[in-house]
């Protein structure tokens, strides 16, 4: 998908870095039956040392009591200014994060997920990104738990975002947007995705802030890593969690390609290219050599994005390295799996 270039500090507005009163900031924390750890996100938002900010919940439509934490909350933190509103049906991450821009009051909009827990100085430090006219998103740091078992230490440092200048990409959890630059460039909401849990469509798979990432990369704005705005991810993996983490990992790659029209995901193409191969070699022994390289290739780039992109020990990369090649088969299936149904769908229309 194209979007027209624009120029940015003739579109948005930008902060007085020499005002004395700081801009008002909108915190949303989109929710889905996670009450507990909502009341420890909500917690550590009301300690915040920004001095002007709102905190907007979005309620997916939980099942759990929700509904009265808030009401709760609220009352026993009169000067938090918080307001919560609840979607109608399941309908997603995404759409809650839209409904949470559209009613946000702040200049800047902060998303922070409901099982994240924001250091005291989170706001504060991400808002002071923008300290340039084009930049129209911040993102922070995202840390992990000690875990638990073998598949959270996997997934851990997953959500990391290196540097302290361009962003590569956002992290949905631990995000800030100028709110006139998200009206314009709204996330995905696309149908289709059907939870297992309640027979709906959703419009949440992983990947899901990547598309807003490339619709203002492609505007022309620019995107910064905040890397001293912190907060812990306190979301739990067991084995089921884990692969369902890869297959909407997979799909969301392959929403993402044909969406926006991207080349073919480079994690994945070493190992499409071996299971392509491999029927080559049964018939030709020779190009066995060729089918072994590109494993090796393979397995070498799983190893460098666990130590130096997620932050592991070469011995944790290494204890958790056959579990995370399971992983990407899986990712791999659904990523052709779904390319497949969103080609034929295209091809419905026409």
């Amino acid at each position: 998908m194209s979007a027209p270039r624009v120029n940015p500090s003739e579109q948005l507005s930008a902060p007085d870095v020499r005002q004395s009163q700081p801009p008002l900031v909108s915190v949303v924390v989109p929710t889905c039956n996670r009450r507990a750890i909502l009341e420890k996100c909500l917690s550590a938002l009301a300690r915040q040392t920004h001095p002007s900010y709102e905190v907007i919940v979005v309620d997916d439509c939980s099942s759990d009591d929700t509904p009265e934490l808030l009401r709760a909350f609220a009352e026993a933190h009169p000067a938090l200014s918080l307001r919560w509103f609840r979607n109608e049906t399941h309908a997603g991450t995404n759409v809650s994060r839209n409904r949470g821009a559209r009613e946000a009051r702040g200049e800047y909009v902060a998303f922070l997920d409901s099982d994240c827990i924001a250091r005291a100085d989170w706001l504060e430090r991400l808002i002071a990104g923008f300290d340039r006219d084009n930049v129209a998103a911040v993102t922070g740091l995202v840390t992990d738990p000690p875990s638990a078992n073998i598949y959270e230490h996997a997934l851990s440092g997953i959500a990391r975002v290196h540097g302290r200048d361009a962003a590569p990409r956002l992290v949905g959890g631990n995000m800030a947007v100028r709110r006139e630059a998200l009206l314009r460039f709204p996330f995905d909401e696309d149908p289709g995705w059907k939870s297992a849990r309640v027979g709906a469509a959703v419009a949440s798979p992983v990947c899901d802030e990547e598309g807003l990432y490339l619709s203002l990369r492609a505007a022309g704005y620019y995107q910064h890593v905040i890397p001293d705005a912190v907060v812990l991810h306190e979301h739990r993996y067991d084995c089921a969690s884990f692969f369902r983490h890869a297959i909407n990992g997979g799909r969301g790659a392959a929403f993402l390609v044909h969406r926006y029209r991207l080349p073919p995901r480079l994690d994945l193409m070493p190992l499409l290219l071996l299971y392509m191969s491999l029927p080559v070699a049964l018939v030709f022994p020779p190009t066995w050599y060729a089918t072994g390289g590109l494993l090796a290739v393979f397995v070498v780039a799983l190893a460098y994005n666990e130590v130096f992109r997620k932050g592991k020990s070469l011995a944790g990369a290494a204890l958790c390295l056959p579990l995370m090649i399971v992983y990407y088969q899986f990712r791999l299936f659904a990523y052709v799996g779904e390319t497949i149904r969103l080609i034929r769908n295209q091809r419905r229309v026409r």
